[in-house]
């Protein structure tokens, strides 16, 4: 049940944050707004990792020998996302790009199965083949779009296939941090190469920014990265990857409804039938019968 509240929030934390992040990145550079909001977030969340160890006993201080591992994750889950989303997101409608960036349930979904050896039950096939289809029927609106475009629609599925491969290492990493401390961790080492990146270009434009656009990078640091990437990780930790990546379809319903909402952009028929064959994955996942095995039990991973 906490898993299932903490993916919930996740999809409205995150799919909230499109549209706020088409704004931010209208005035203010992709690397400069990565760079200060991936610090914020990494040293915020470190500091209730160390707050909440101190009474819990929970170990904040990575050990020496998962730098390697936790470097990697950082670098796909954050750092590779960050990036290649963020150029994407710039060059796209947001509620378009959140539905290409959320085909890595698709990437995660057959990486978890190959990888991490878990079950692909006919359920799960199911709900993905359902949820391929909603996307794919959505995706049909942007395709003169990606013929104008190309680059923000590669940049886009190349961090949806990034963020996959992070989820495969999260899962495979029998991590001897807390959930607070690994999300800290992974977003503050993540952000460092765009840190540098962002000081050797010099582009300082925040000073210059609007209101909207400060509203909604606190939200973005609070709320998308904070507690997101927080209940994210922990959905990870309960749930095989294939449940995890397809729940998280929840996602682009809220991003696309949220997109119509702050930024008026159009929703159709088009829409209406690929957000009822996301919902319908969705229920496929969530909704487990009297006697189907939870999906919780996390699957061997290769020795």
């Amino acid at each position: 049940m906490r898993g299932y509240v903490l993916l919930i929030g996740v999809a409205f934390g995150w799919g909230f944050n499109w549209p706020l992040m088409k704004i931010i990145v209208s005035e203010v550079s992709v690397w400069e707004f990565r760079a200060l909001s991936g610090i914020a977030a990494g040293l915020l969340l470190l500091g209730l990792a160390v707050a909440v160890g101190g009474r819990s006993g929970e170990a904040w201080r990575a050990p020496r020998d998962q730098w390697l591992p936790l470097g990697l994750a950082a670098l796909f889950n954050v750092t590779s996302w960050f990036i290649f989303i963020g150029y994407g997101v710039s060059m796209m409608g947001a509620g378009h790009a959140v539905i290409m960036a959320f085909t890595m349930p698709l990437f995660a979904a057959v990486f978890g199965v190959i990888y991490l050896r878990e079950a692909m039950t006919r359920r799960r096939l199911l709900a993905l083949s359902l949820g391929a289809a909603g996307i794919a029927v959505l995706m049909s609106h942007d395709f003169a779009a990606i013929g104008a475009e190309p680059l923000g629609f590669a940049l886009t599925l190349i961090g949806a296939a990034m963020w996959a491969i992070g989820v495969l290492i999260q899962k495979h990493t029998p991590w001897q941090v807390g959930v607070l401390a690994l999300s800290g961790w992974q977003i503050l080492l993540g952000s460092m190469p765009i840190v540098a990146v962002w000081l050797a270009l010099g582009e300082f434009s925040y000073g210059r920014a609007g209101a909207e656009v400060w509203w909604s990078s606190a939200y973005l640091v609070l709320v998308a990265l904070v507690f997101c990437y927080f209940a994210w990780f922990s959905v990870v930790k309960i749930f095989p990857a294939s449940i995890s990546a397809v729940g998280t379809l929840l996602v682009p319903i809220v991003g696309v409804a949220s997109g119509v909402v702050v930024l008026g952009e159009p929703f159709g028929l088009r829409d209406l039938i690929a957000l009822t064959l996301i919902v319908g994955a969705v229920a496929l996942v969530l909704l487990v019968p009297p006697g189907e095995p939870v999906a919780g039990r996390r699957a061997p991973g290769p020795r």
